[in-house]
């Protein structure tokens, strides 16, 4: 595949880079002797669809002997695209152009159709004759997908005597989600922006076709193409030719193109007629004839359009209980407006109200209206009844909702899995979901695969969900091993009866080829990242341990207490069973509440999702709850160092180009990894107090609020822990960054399960930037939180020309700086305010700093006067934010662009800096503070110096 060159850099990339080029250049070949070539580079984009030359001579040449043309037989668009992919595909491998014929000659490639009621709709044959291969589909789907599996078993080196096989799938409804928006955001994406691009549509990209061929090669049938959280300008009637044009590139693949509506879309898109209309209840006539002409202008122009993805009453968005109507009610009013074309109405059940436990809102809202919802109506439940965290309990919907089509979501995208920078490759984790048995039918079943394969119920409209991670970025998913979540679910929604082994097995050998050894090496850390992730992050299905809002990546216990656990003194938990509890339990089966009910029957994998226990409860294996807790987070921190050191060995074996890209991803993995470990480990030693067996550590905690001020001295408070049973002397030092920073030491000595605080010399430059320090303790010890804790350098407010902590009227005041909330008007004498309308302010509370809690920002552009003062100064600016994700800020001077910050999830903060110049005698500089379209910019300081 081809398509544009995009890597966008982050904190944590940036984090990573310099270490990561020093172990790559360490595991590198250290001479040709190798045994191994240096594969040709290679940068992502053709992820599994690499057609490279058969490497196997023997086997090459059996090949070249049995394929040497395609006959395509039949018109159809998808015909004719199976017919593209095997010339494509043959070509590359075989190392020849490969044509595609009219007339069927020796060792012909033939692909076609053929009814066979035992394929099912969707199924193919791939069968070896005496002189060709006829490839086989019970409709040009099938036959579509026999190719591309086809190629993939030359791809895998298969013996031409193993080639014959037959498949169909299990889940009718293969989706992805794209949480896309129409400023190309991608919300929970870390791989770039959207490959969408919105306004330049009808035009077409290439990018477009590789796109719809890979979710062709894996089976993937519909994609719902925008945000669930949707903007009603997808269905505004100047856009839709622009889709009716993506529709079609998706249709020559065989896949069916959707839309998440916004329910409130007639009131938004009539607001400007002269007759408005001005609700949204379905039961209404205007609105449902509102919608009818909709539906009949979509399909116009897609006459294969799939439907509708409705996220409705959850987060804000609208929907019909504003009207005090049902979800089925809102559901069945768009369902039955599609039914005349085929279409289908995705209803999602996520719904939560407050967050005291929201884990039985969804069960409550939903399992009343069983039965109620039509028949081209499917409710789309997420796996756990929570959000997406690394261990859940099944949603209880499942199994009860027998008369209800029903659709699995899974999140590919890594939201509180570890993004773009954890490996945890999911597979394992959605096996133990599907193969889960309900006990709410006969015997133990139904299982979650035979609900949402229609096996349970007798159901066509059910299928499996995948909000995925695809972005413009070059590999597709923002780092090389994320396909591998991609590819494992829609290999699973193929059949869920593939082991994690074998779909693991699979994509390696078709992204990085047959080497015995990368196979081996890689498939052992792939297996073992979720429990790894799992044991590093969350203790016993306790979960929902970042930030609530924000980008869901660093730890933060202290933020969720009481939301996702009760810790105490004495212990921590969540109390939701039935009896004593928020009666979440009491949800099941009477097989699963008796399980999950018992504090002495309950998984220790779930322990504490569903029981508030004793740090010393003892878990089955032996070990206190508390040591557990200890013990699990240092293994996992260990075994993400295995993984680092395990693709080391593979220097050599895989380009380059990925290897080092790969290196890159597992040095900023340690670095995150430890700081989960410190954190978790220190905060549940900080309330238990109880001492761990063994040498134990100490651990450092910085009070929130600390700012180093550049150009002057400060005195960085430090406490130190001493979590062992032995006293402890030490002395600690800020480890200088580089010779700009002047650090001194500090001396103490901490009682055993005692605490001193120490205070730190250290002297940055003037400067405004953000560092990862680290404190060196002698003597040299286990000591946790003591490297890569990120400090904001802001330069001393007296040796600055000036110095703006800019947010909120009442929020607290940086040190020496002068504020400017909204409503700080140009003032002449002051030298600073705003233009103009003023901006919003916003205070994110009391977990952050003065400067970074509060900050100015909005939607439209505002200017932002200053007095520059005579010669040449340098502009800094503070953007971030402390909750949700922060859109690019743009800084502008007239018509000249000063500086541009990327999108940052929340809770990351960055510097802009630009060169201004005042003159001979000084001048004022309106700033131009902007974003992209509709989105929001924010400015949290600006500083001269």
């Amino acid at each position: 595949m081809t398509g544009p060159q995009k890597h966008p850099i982050t904190r944590r990339t940036l984090l990573a880079s310099g270490a990561a080029g020093a172990l790559a250049a360490g595991l590198l070949p250290r001479s040709a002797s190798s045994a191994f070539a240096v594969p040709p580079n290679e940068d992502g984009y053709d992820l599994w669809l690499r057609y490279h030359l058969v490497a196997d001579s023997n086997l090459l040449s059996r090949y070249r002997d049995a394929f040497t043309h395609i006959v395509v037989q039949g018109n159809h668009v998808v015909l004719r695209s199976a017919g593209a992919e095997l010339a494509r595909g043959l070509s590359g491998l075989l190392g020849r152009s490969i044509p595609v014929r009219d007339q069927i000659g020796k060792s012909a490639v033939v692909v076609g159709t053929k009814v066979d009621n035992t394929l099912g709709p969707e199924g193919f044959t791939i069968k070896r004759r005496t002189d060709r291969v006829e490839i086989t589909g019970a409709g040009e789907r099938g036959a579509l997908y026999g190719a591309f599996r086809f190629l993939q078993q030359l791809q895998r080196q298969r013996p031409l005597e193993r080639l014959d096989l037959t498949d169909r799938p299990a889940s009718p409804l293969r989706m992805l989600n794209h949480w896309d928006n129409l400023n190309r955001s991608i919300e929970r994406g870390y791989a770039g922006k959207s490959i969408f691009v919105w306004d330049e549509l009808p035009g077409l990209r290439e990018r477009y076709v590789d796109y719809a061929r890979l979710l062709a090669s894996v089976g993937i049938n519909h994609t719902v193409i925008n945000n669930v959280n949707a903007s009603a300008e997808f269905l505004r009637s100047e856009r839709l030719p622009g889709l009716a044009a993506l529709a079609g590139v998706l249709r020559s693949w065989g896949v069916r193109l959707w839309l998440s509506a916004n329910y409130a879309a007639p009131i938004t898109l009539t607001a400007d007629q002269p007759s408005p209309i001005t609700v949204a209840d379905p039961l209404d006539t205007r609105v449902q004839q509102w919608w009818q002409d909709k539906i009949d202008e979509i399909y116009r122009l897609i006459p294969d359009f799939g439907g509708f993805l409705v996220k409705a009453n959850s987060e804000g968005q609208p929907g019909p209980l504003d009207y005090g109507r049902t979800h089925a009610e809102g559901a069945n009013m768009l369902a039955d407006r599609l039914a005349a074309y085929d279409g289908k109405l995705v209803w999602r059940s996520f719904v939560h109200e407050g967050f005291d436990d929201w884990a039985e809102y969804e069960y409550r809202v939903f399992h009343p209206l069983d039965g109620q919802f039509h028949a081209n109506a499917v409710v789309q439940t997420k796996n756990g009844p929570i959000d997406f965290q690394v261990r859940e309990p099944v949603n209880p919907l499942f199994g009860g909702l027998p008369r209800t089509n029903q659709m699995i979501e899974l999140q590919v995208t890594q939201e509180y899995t570890g993004h773009s920078t954890h490996l945890c490759y999911l597979v394992p984790e959605w096996k133990s979901i599907l193969g889960f048995q309900t006990h709410t039918g006969t015997g133990s079943g139904p299982t979650v695969a035979d609900i949402v394969t229609g096996l349970a119920y007798d159901q066509e409209n059910v299928g499996m969900a995948g909000v995925v991670n695809l972005g413009d970025d070059r590999d597709w998913t923002g780092y090389q091993l994320g396909a591998a979540n991609t590819h494992g679910f829609a290999r699973l929604a193929w059949n869920p009866k593939l082991s994690a082994d074998e779909i693991v097995t699979d994509w390696i050998e078709l992204t990085f080829g047959g080497d015995r050894q990368v196979v081996s090496v890689l498939k052992a850390i792939m297996l073992r990242s979720w429990s790894t992730y799992e044991s590093y992050t969350s203790p016993l299905g306790m979960g929902y341990l970042t930030y609530p809002l924000g980008s869901h990546f660093a730890p933060a216990p202290t933020t969720t207490q009481n939301l996702s656990h009760h810790t105490t003194a004495e212990g921590t938990g969540f109390d939701r069973t039935a009896a004593t509890g928020s009666g979440f339990t009491g949800l099941y089966a009477e097989h699963w509440q008796d399980i999950y009910g018992s504090l002495a029957n309950c998984p220790d994998e779930l322990l504490l999702f569903m029981h508030w226990v004793p740090y010393t409860h003892r878990l089955r294996s032996g070990k206190t709850m508390i040591q557990h807790i200890y013990d699990s987070h240092f293994d996992g921190y260990e075994r993400v160092v295995e993984f680092r050191r395990a693709w080391g060995r593979l220097a050599g074996r895989v380009d380059q180009a990925r290897y080092a890209d790969i290196a890159a991803t597992f040095d900023a993995h340690v670095i995150e990894a430890e700081r989960w470990r410190d954190t978790i480990v220190s905060y549940f030693y900080g309330f238990s107090r109880i001492v761990p067996t063994g040498t134990g550590w100490l651990q450092l905690a910085y009070p929130s609020g600390q700012l180093l001020f550049g150009g002057r001295a400060n005195s960085l408070a430090v406490e130190v822990t001493n979590a062992s049973s032995s006293e402890r002397s030490i002395t600690a030092a800020v480890h200088p960054v580089d010779s700009g920073w002047q650090v001194g030491a500090a001396s103490a000595t901490v009682g055993a399960g005692a605490a001193a605080t120490v205070a730190l010399p250290v002297t940055p430059p003037l400067i405004a930037d953000h560092f990862e320090l680290a404190i060196d303790i002698a003597p040299a010890q286990m000591a946790l939180s003591s490297r890569n804790q990120t400090f904001v350098v802001t330069p001393d407010a007296a040796q600055c020309h000036l110095a703006l902590d800019i947010g909120t009227a009442d929020s607290p005041l940086v040190t020496g700086y002068a504020r400017v909330s909204p409503s700080t008007t140009w003032d002449t004498t002051r030298g600073y305010g705003w233009v103009g309308t003023a901006p919003q302010g916003r205070d994110r509370g009391s977990t952050w700093d003065a400067l970074r809690r509060d900050f100015c920002g909005d939607y439209p552009a505002r200017t932002l006067r200053i007095t520059l003062p005579p010669g040449p100064v340098r502009l800094s600016a503070l953007v971030g934010d402390g909750g949700p994700d922060c859109p690019p800020t743009i800084i502008a001077e007239g018509n000249k662009v000063l500086a541009t910050s990327t999108d940052l999830p929340g809770g990351i903060f960055t510097w802009l800096h630009a060169d201004l110049d005042g003159g001979p005698t000084g001048r004022t500089a309106d700033l131009i503070l902007d974003s992209e379209p509709d989105r929001f910019w924010h400015l949290g300081a600006l500083v001269l110096t």
